[in-house]
């Protein structure tokens, strides 16, 4: 939900704010939060089990295609984001430095920690990130809604395109929020106890005021025609945010350090549970620890190298587009997911 913000789903929102995007946010709602609600629910039935080991239970052929196509899919999630943020930390944090050289950076940085920490430390370095990003995101929010110079006729004139029906892609991108519950296909393994279902009811309330805020607080700063010129529409929108008499008057600092946190700490969960993924296809059991060492470095650099060579052969228009594609198939490939755990525990 945090990292929503800083990757296509606004973009692509506010493009069809005039063509469905209001009705996909309870559309996207209401999809999200089922797939949410079935996944945990099947996956409480395999504790500290991750989705290599309840796949045993299927034919070894369809295990061995779908582990593939789900490592293929969460390698690009973390890529994805990464030029996404990559594209905008050059633009407004330092654009004298070349985009192959600052994604080199924050891809080492990505492998290190990927490398050094297990599952279970990276679930306590992601605790640490949201508890500190959690406050500044509400301030950030708040300023937002309480500024004086939100136009809030804009916010109700494209409010009243309600009726339009979305296209399938605007859907794809509401329902983005809700898929942080796919990673548990990895991270389930270090939870012992059952998720208990009723703690639940709290995602969707957070997901429809993050689906709102998305779309309409850039509408009410630019209006309702003036914030389809914008590239970046939250960057934008975060720049024209002040505290006066604050510590850090500029909410744009906040915004972008928040920005390379959590995109950073996203990365480093999509392609761990890539990295986990791939392990399990490998019999890494039978080798020695030093030759175990070697084949997860060069897992791990073949992510770097293919990410640099995508930075290196795209611009910003075609990331937005590759972007797009992916996550108009990541909501039929989770539901495929959800579908099989949903089957297996019914099974088991």
């Amino acid at each position: 939900m945090m990292v929503n913000l800083f990757v296509f789903v606004p973009t692509i929102m506010i493009e069809e704010r005039f063509h469905g995007a209001v009705m996909a946010i309870p559309i996207g709602i209401i999809v999200g939060s089922i797939l949410l609600f079935m996944f945990v629910r099947s996956s409480n039935k395999f504790s500290e089990k991750g989705i290599p080991e309840i796949l045993e239970l299927t034919p070894k052929w369809f295990r061995v295609i779908f582990l593939v196509f789900l490592a293929i899919m969460w390698f690009l999630a973390g890529s994805i984001s990464l030029l996404a943020f990559n594209n905008v930390t050059i633009r407004f944090l330092n654009p004298d430095i070349s985009g192959v050289n600052m994604i080199l950076a924050f891809a080492v940085c990505t492998y290190l920690i990927i490398s050094r920490l297990t599952t279970i430390q990276i679930l306590y370095a992601l605790e640490i990130i949201m508890i500190i990003n959690f406050p500044l995101m509400l301030l950030l929010v708040l300023q937002a809604y309480m500024n004086d110079y939100i136009s809030w006729a804009s916010i109700v004139e494209v409010g009243g395109h309600f009726s339009e029906f979305p296209s399938y892609g605007v859907i794809a991108a509401a329902t983005f929020i809700f898929s942080g519950y796919a990673n548990m296909a990895i991270f389930n393994r270090v939870f012992k106890d059952k998720i208990p279902l009723r703690t639940l009811w709290l995602i969707p309330i957070l997901g429809t005021i993050t689906l709102f805020t998305t779309l309409f607080i850039p509408i009410g700063f630019w209006g309702a025609d003036g914030v389809g010129d914008l590239n970046f529409p939250w960057v934008s929108t975060a720049d024209t945010l002040r505290i006066e008499y604050g510590p850090i008057e500029r909410l744009i600092s906040i915004f972008l350090l928040l920005y390379i946190s959590v995109s950073l700490m996203s990365v480093t969960v999509h392609w761990h549970v890539s990295f986990e993924v791939i392990k399990s296809m490998l019999p890494v059991k039978k080798f020695n620890d030093k030759r175990k060492k070697i084949i997860e470095r060069v897992i791990l650099l073949l992510f770097i190298i293919v990410t640099v060579l995508l930075e290196m052969n795209l611009r910003e228009a075609g990331i937005l587009e590759i972007g797009k594609y992916w996550l108009d198939l990541r909501l039929p490939s989770e539901t495929v997911l959800v579908v099989i755990m949903f089957l297996l525990a019914r099974r088991k």
